[in-house]
């Protein structure tokens, strides 16, 4: 197989997962022309003009994240920003998920992009963007107290932004100890919501184990950029959804993220409870 056969298996009408030609193309040593070829996709995945144009090939800008894994420079952070600062943009966890392992990826290769991705976040919440910026929160995983403690306390302390009980557990998960007040007063101000099965009281829980976090030296963060595993293995377990339907397409989780906080209120992320159950 040849790097131009490869490319063309991508942009073939196929069913399933590719995985020769992406085996075959993640072999290959960085090139530049694919990591070209990676941006284009990702900074269009949401675009309805590139879309219809490639209206048989729904899983294209998939394709192209599996390789951002293996052909990946600092040119690429804003491209995966991009994947979580488009308004409107559809629920296609599949994409989220891949994209969730670059924003990590990105985060521990280049340390200095952390700043990148709060200011992508901060624009978000100083628009009160619909985007799914949460899914820009790993990259705290990375961010460290001197550099980012401020800028990630702005964004505990504004009332715009979203998701905020994710981020604080991400902030605790991290150990960003200057962030720990801000965190604190988040906490104060949901005391008053003891009403089991209310939003507000899972909220306060939420609040609660992220402060408990921060003194738990034997909990693992929950970075998905370490846990997934090699590309392959993760693809072959999820396969047949490629075969039952268009995962671009299809709401394949009811409504809850994968990386959103499980409904149950256990503080966990959804794939990590009660979709495993």
């Amino acid at each position: 197989m040849t790097k131009t056969e490869a490319l063309a298996i991508l942009h073939s009408r196929i069913f399933g997962v590719p995985f020769e030609a992406l085996e075959f193309l993640s072999a290959l040593p960085y090139d530049e022309d694919i990591e070209n070829k990676i941006i284009f996709h990702l900074d269009n995945a949401y675009d309805e003009r590139v879309t219809m144009l490639n209206q048989s090939l729904p899983n294209l800008p998939l394709w192209y994240a599996i390789l951002a894994e293996t052909h990946a420079s600092k040119r690429m952070v804003p491209s995966v920003i991009n994947l979580f600062t488009t308004p409107d943009s559809p629920d296609w966890d599949l994409l989220d998920e891949q994209g969730l392992f670059l924003v990590g990826m990105l985060s521990e290769r280049y340390p200095e992009k952390v700043t990148s991705f709060l200011d992508a976040i901060e624009k978000q919440v100083s628009k009160k963007s619909n985007a799914p910026y949460l899914f820009l929160y790993d990259s705290i995983y990375f961010a460290d107290n001197t550099t980012h403690g401020d800028q990630i306390s702005r964004l505990l302390s504004h009332p715009d932004t979203g998701w905020k009980p994710l981020l604080a557990l991400h902030v605790a998960e991290r150990r960003l100890y200057s962030c720990r007040g801000e965190v604190q007063k988040l906490h104060e101000s949901f005391l008053q919501y003891t009403q089991k099965g209310t939003n507000e009281n899972l909220i306060r829980e939420e609040l609660q184990y992220a402060l408990e976090l921060f003194d738990d030296e034997t909990h693992e963060p929950g970075c998905y950029h370490h846990q997934r595993g090699e590309w392959k293995a993760h693809y072959k377990s999820a396969e047949q959804l490629f075969d039952q339907e268009n995962p671009m397409l299809a709401n394949i989780f009811n409504n809850v993220g994968r990386n959103d906080l499980c409904r149950c209120g256990s503080g966990k992320k959804y794939k990590n409870c009660c979709l495993k159950k």
